[in-house]
């Protein structure tokens, strides 16, 4: 089966930056008499980890460990590996899950770990250490998830539905000296809402959250609100949405959007809104 096909069997429930998400695979499709699983069906993996985030330097070498829990009562086989991952358009942390070393921001070939295959007992736990050893030189980010799949034993009920689970850890690996450089741009009405560009002109995935709020002529503010995260890529484009939720009457103001890209690196715009005697909405200008 190729690495296409496999994927059209899984069916993905992702969560959002920083929680563990599981991945559910149907190896079997068929009813169990009743339309109840059986109780290895409803074997879990709990993993510490969600996320490593790394702040290297050319040369360096680190070390650590993952630990991975069996809140079930049955034993599970386990295998480790790598896939490379791309957070997709809109952006919204939505990935794309590759083949090792395939990612233009590959790191699969600087991370080493083992084991690669054991067996946690039921309510056991397994730790697994990675090494990662960075090149004599890095210029931008470097991504990758370090992945634990559970291996069914073959089901001997041939009308059994066997569930595979699979945890996954995500590897941010970013030169120390980082270039979080990026701009909103492209102000525009879609709507009852604001829309603007915002494009990642750094060297590393940046992970905005926007806040904004609306204000008066005499500065008083009408309301704050902020949007969702993004998830850009150094060199991508994500589309921002502020909803007006308000209706706003005639008059002229002003709405300033905060990106907070963490460590007190900030995106700040700040748009001059009119509203005309039949409200209709115009951007009067925008400015930095």
């Amino acid at each position: 089966m190729s690495y296409a096909q496999s994927k059209l069997l899984r069916i993905g429930i992702f969560l959002k930056e920083g929680l563990v998400y599981m991945i559910f695979r149907i190896i079997l499709l068929a009813l169990c008499a009743g339309g109840i699983l059986t109780p290895e069906a409803h074997a879990q993996l709990f993993l510490e980890n969600a996320k490593v985030s790394l702040s290297v330097s050319g040369g360096e070498r680190i070390n650590g460990s993952l630990l991975i829990h069996n809140t079930s009562s049955v034993v599970m086989s386990m295998r480790v590996y790598w896939e490379d991952f791309e957070y997709k358009s809109p952006y919204d942390g939505t990935k794309n899950f590759l083949p090792a070393g395939t990612a233009p921001r590959s790191a699969s070939q600087w991370v080493a770990f083992k084991p690669q295959v054991f067996t946690i007992p039921a309510f056991g736990q397994q730790s697994v250490d990675y090494t990662v050893s960075v090149p004599s030189q890095i210029e931008e980010g470097h991504y990758g998830v370090l992945f634990f799949e559970r291996t069914p034993s073959p089901s001997e009920n041939p009308h059994e539905i066997t569930i595979v689970t699979r945890v996954g850890s995500l590897f941010f690996i970013e030169p120390s000296i980082k270039n979080k450089k990026a701009v909103i741009q492209d102000i525009g009405l879609q709507g009852n809402s604001i829309i603007a560009s915002f494009v990642n002109q750094g060297n590393i995935t940046l992970i905005p959250h926007t806040t904004y709020y609306i204000m008066q002529n005499d500065g008083m503010v009408l309301y704050r609100g902020d949007s969702k995260n993004l998830y850009v890529p150094a060199g991508a484009t994500a589309k921002i949405e502020i909803p007006l939720k308000k209706k706003l009457s005639q008059g002229h103001y002003t709405v300033v959007l905060n990106s907070d890209l963490d460590e007190g690196d900030v995106v700040v715009k700040e748009i001059g809104l009119v509203v005309d005697a039949s409200g209709q909405l115009s951007i009067e200008s925008s400015k930095d």
